[in-house]
Parts: structure tokens; C-alpha cells; sequence
């Protein structure tokens, strides 16, 4: 464990010989004394008691299972909910409030230009808003999974970092956090340009079969691209929160942990995503009820009725965003955590370190 209560780097870390599990293995059966039978000696051997791995936090200290990481992401926003919870809510407030006023800015000049082309246009107007929206929550969110992945970890050895501790132990590492999202985003707009450009320039140039036809095979792939970068690159936050790399050495980190476990990480990862979108749906349920009602009843005055849904929309994204940006960051780092113990015995170091350095009864 570094200072910053971050995790030892990369490699082997303290591996013990023949590490079996949690123990070097069951000491050997003594034989019976001379001239006791084996039957009467067997019920008078010392009974071996089940061993179970050692867990001072949300998880316990050996590889984790597909239960194991759900339930301790969920542990982890209620073992430290001033943390988890209440950071979200700030980050985003912090970013989502200038992204609302800039969306209803951008409504307003959106309505302008449109009033020139008709009340058909209008179906467009809703569009700037979203895109601002979007830019500025994928941002926070980027951040905000760096700044809870320590409090995660933390958790993990049952220690309850406040808000100030956290800021200090991870805002060195926000602009290598910024770094990955930026090389993320760009690798993206690359793959879309060279998947689906084309398919949209015949389109454009009425070339409408061979457009359709690359844009059905592009799209797929597409797709598939996405899913295989962002999963090869879903340890790097981790990796440069917790072991304080940089932007090239966090990449390289995130595709030796993600090597052989592809399937499991996209499955999990996936599976959370689900999860998280469910809930998110049914806490932005309200408020999108709220806006399809102001919506019916501005009539013929759609651009106050956008501005009014674009602050309702914000406000929705930050309520749900605070519940259910912490649970993914805590699988994320607690995927991370698991491919550290399976390849580097870093439940070895943990253990160690929980042992030599117990977390304060709270």
C-alpha cells in the first residue's frame, strides 16, 4: 500500500511460496499410536475448522465472483454514502448547472435559426441541449468514477475516507483521468468516421444502395469497437487512481489486467450498466412525466417548453446520476481489485496490510 492509501504498483507483490488459497494447505494425518486401532483413533484427531477469507471491508480478501462484486458495489455506497453519494451530487451539480444554463442558452439561439425553416424544423430544437448535456455528464462522470474508485478501494479494507480526504489523495490524478477520456473519445470519433463516413457519403450523394449496405455492415462494427476499446481500457482509471500512473502507463496497465478475461470484464461490466440503467429509469420516471405535462401544455410555445425540459432533464440526470454513478465505479474498481488478486496476490498485501494497519472502529 503506497502512502497516499493507494495500491502497490504493477507485478508480483509479495507472493509467499506455494501460495494455496489462504493457507500453505492442511497439516499432515498423524498415525495412530502403536496398538490403538485406526478406528478407535480417527473420531480423536483435532477437528480442522473451515477456513474463510479474512474480510475487514466491503468484500473479503480472495478472487471475487460475480456476487461478490455486485453486492460489495452496493456495500460500498452504504458503507461510505457521505462519500459516495454526496461526492456525486457535487461533482455533478458542479458540472450539470453551467451545462443547464448553456442548454437553454443554446434552446434559445436553436429557436432562432429554426423559425426561418418552419414549424417542421422544430423537431431539431431540443437537439443542442442534449449534445451539451451529454458532453458535460460524460465529463463528470469521468472524474467522478477516478475520485469514488479510491473511495472504493479504501472500502475494500474498511476504511471511511470523508470527501476532503478523498479530493486530497486523488486530484493529482484527475488530468490523467481527463487524458484517458479524451484518447477514449477520439478513438471513438476515428472509428466512426472510418466505419460510417463512407455509408453516409454515398447516402449524401445518392448513392442509396451501396450507402445502406455500408452503413448495415458498419455500424455492427461499429459497435463492436466501442464495446472492445472501453472494455481494454476500463482498468486504466483504476490503475491511475489507486496506482498513480500516468496516461500512457495506466493504458498499458488496463490491457495486461483485461488480457484473458475479456468475456468476464464485458459480462460484468454489462451486467452493472444494466442494472444501473434500470434504476436510473425509474428515478428519471417522474420527472419525464413532468415534462411530457408541460410539454402538452405549452401548446404552440415550444421553446419555453424545451428550456423547461432541458432544466428538468438536468435536474433528473443529476439525482439519478448520484445514486448510480457510485455503484459502477464500485465495480469497476472492484473488477480491478479481482484481476490484481487472481494475477499478483494483491489479497496477500491486503491482508497484510489490514492486519498491520486495522481501520478505526467507526
Amino acid at each position: 500500500m503506497t502512502m497516499t492509501g493507494g495500491f502497490s504498483g504493477s507485478g508480483p507483490q509479495d507472493r509467499e511460496p506455494a501460495r494455496d488459497g489462504w493457507f500453505g494447505g492442511l497439516p499432515p494425518t498423524a498415525p495412530p499410536p502403536t496398538g490403538l486401532p485406526a478406528r478407535q483413533w480417527a473420531p480423536m484427531q483435532p477437528q480442522i475448522p473451515m477456513l474463510t477469507a479474512y474480510k475487514p471491508g466491503i468484500v473479503p480478501l480472495r478472487p471475487l465472483q460475480l456476487g461478490d462484486i455486485l453486492d460489495g458495489a452496493v456495500k460500498a455506497v452504504r458503507f461510505n454514502p457521505k462519500s459516495m453519494v454526496g461526492l456525486s451530487a457535487l461533482v455533478l451539480a458542479v458540472f450539470l448547472v453551467p451545462s443547464a444554463a448553456l442548454g437553454i442558452g443554446a434552446t434559445h439561439l436553436t429557436a432562432r435559426v429554426l423559425n426561418r425553416f418552419g414549424p417542421e424544423a422544430e423537431a431539431f430544437l431540443g437537439i443542442p441541449s442534449s449534445l451539451i448535456q451529454a458532453i458535460f455528464t460524460g465529463l463528470a462522470t469521468t472524474l467522478l468514477s477516478g475520485l469514488l474508485i479510491h473511495v472504493v478501494g479504501q472500502a475494500v479494507l474498511g476504511r471511511k475516507p470523508d470527501i476532503g480526504q478523498t479530493w486530497r489523495a486523488t486530484r493529482g490524478r484527475l488530468a490523467s483521468l481527463v487524458g484517458v477520456s479524451v484518447l477514449t473519445g477520439l478513438a471513438s470519433l476515428l472509428a466512426t468516421v472510418l466505419l460510417i463516413g463512407p455509408g453516409v457519403l454515398l447516402l449524401v450523394n445518392d448513392n442509396i444502395g451501396a450507402g445502406v449496405i455500408l452503413l448495415i455492415l458498419g455500424i455492427p462494427a461499429l459497435i463492436a469497437v466501442t464495446v472492445a476499446i472501453s472494455t481494454k481500457i476500463s482498468m486504466a482509471g483504476p490503475a491511475i487512481v489507486l496506482e498513480g500512473h500516468g496516461v500512457r502507463a495506466g493504458l498499458r496497465r488496463s490491457f495486461a489486467l483485461t488480457k484473458g478475461a475479456f468475456w468476464r470484464i464485458l459480462g460484468i461490466t454489462l451486467l452493472a450498466g444494466i442494472l444501473a440503467g434500470i434504476a436510473a429509469s425509474l428515478l428519471e420516471m417522474p420527472f419525464s412525466i413532468i415534462g411530457v405535462i408541460i410539454t402538452a401544455m405549452a401548446g404552440q410555445d415550444t421553446e419555453n417548453s424545451q428550456m423547461v425540459v432541458t432544466f428538468i432533464s438536468h435536474l433528473s440526470g443529476l439525482l439519478a446520476g448520484a445514486i448510480t454513478t457510485p455503484f459502477v465505479a464500485a465495480v469497476t474498481g472492484l473488477l480491478y481489485i479481482d484481476r490484481r488478486m487472481r494475477l499478483e496476490a494483491l489479497d496477500v498485501v491486503l491482508l497484510r496490510e489490514a492486519q498491520s494497519n486495522p481501520a478505526p472502529r467507526i
